[in-house]
């Protein structure tokens, strides 16, 4: 689910000068950028979304590189519906990431920004989590390993720099 973005939520009159992380959250809420939120729900398996997201991913991987051969030319770049339509399509596997943290143990809320980019050939390369709420949990490496297998429409030029932030809810 996304929903608006708050500018430094961290921040409050009076305090500290925002950090680089809230300046470019604020930067992506101006922009008018939705985060996607997600929540610990303890009643839903763990397995099942990571499941779900690497099925989707590697079952994708051929029919978007069959649907352009045969002489279609490729667009100049990814059409931007059909990259948000996919990234809500994995998003199970980054719940998956946050879900096994929760289970652990350590169930903090916070805040993180994904940011990359999508080559020609579909592949997303450039890949940057910072969640500086999470450092010194497996939530970051957790996501990257997700969004390495993700897999968009390949293209001539493909798509610059993408960033998402995500809102983590634990309970």
């Amino acid at each position: 689910m996304a929903g608006i973005l708050l500018a430094c939520a961290s921040c409050s009159k009076g305090s500290r000068a925002p950090s680089p992380f809230d300046q470019r959250w604020s930067s992506l809420a101006q922009t008018g950028t939705q985060a996607f939120y997600i929540e610990d729900d303890r009643g839903e398996g763990l397995m099942g979304n990571v499941l779900r997201a690497q099925q989707g991913a590697l079952a994708m991987a051929p029919a978007l590189e069959q649907s352009f051969k045969g002489g279609t030319q490729l667009p100049d770049a990814p059409n931007n519906d059909e990259v948000q339509r996919l990234i809500r399509q994995y998003l199970p596997g980054v719940k998956s990431c946050y879900l096994h943290m929760t289970r652990e143990g350590d169930s903090r809320s916070g805040k993180a920004i994904v940011s990359f980019q999508i080559a020609g050939s579909g592949r997303v390369q450039g890949l940057n989590v910072d969640a500086p709420a999470f450092d010194g949990t497996p939530l970051s490496s957790c996501i990257t390993g997700q969004i390495t297998h993700w897999v968009f429409p390949p293209s001539r030029k493909g798509m610059a720099a993408i960033s998402y932030p995500f809102v983590f809810v634990g309970t």
